[in-house]
């Protein structure tokens, strides 16, 4: 078995950069702040993590004419590692290729004021429901078994 999931939630550090490749297919490309924290002396530190996102045909058209600078925006997808060369020296990056993206800020509701939430998979377009936690399950974090673990 294998899992490959990311959910993030952070403010775009830029407008979407919407393109067309291939046979009339759109890409979009923006860039995630996404808060974290770390202690350091014992204290609380904020930090933030830049992370990019990709996001292919209806998914990253529905990012590029509602996605601005600033907006809070959730996506979920899956990671991908890449690799390129550079001044002769093999680097790896990673992005994410977003399958879901909407908006995590209540007065993120886009130009029209009409759309929330795109899943690219489906087409629907839904208002996220961010306001009753309960409604997601993870489980008791130590009720757990070593051998359930993939590593």
């Amino acid at each position: 078995m294998a899992l490959n999931k990311v959910i993030l939630i952070g403010r775009l550090t830029r407008d979407v950069e919407l393109k067309t490749v291939g046979n009339d297919t759109s890409l979009a490309n923006f860039t995630l702040a996404v808060d974290r924290r770390y202690k350091s002396k014992n204290e609380e530190q904020p930090a933030a993590d830049f992370i990019p996102v990709s996001a292919w045909r209806k998914t990253a058209e529905f990012a590029g004419k509602y996605f601005h600078k600033g907006k809070q925006v959730y996506v979920c997808g899956a990671l991908e590692t890449y690799t390129y060369e550079q001044n002769g020296e093999k680097k790896f990056g990673f992005r994410v290729n977003a399958e879901e993206v909407g908006f995590a800020d209540s007065a993120g509701n886009g130009d029209s004021g009409q759309e929330n939430q795109f899943n690219g998979n489906t087409g629907n377009v839904r208002e996220p429901d961010f306001a009753d936690a309960s409604s997601f399950d993870f489980g008791d974090p130590n009720d757990f078994d070593e051998d359930d673990l993939p590593f």
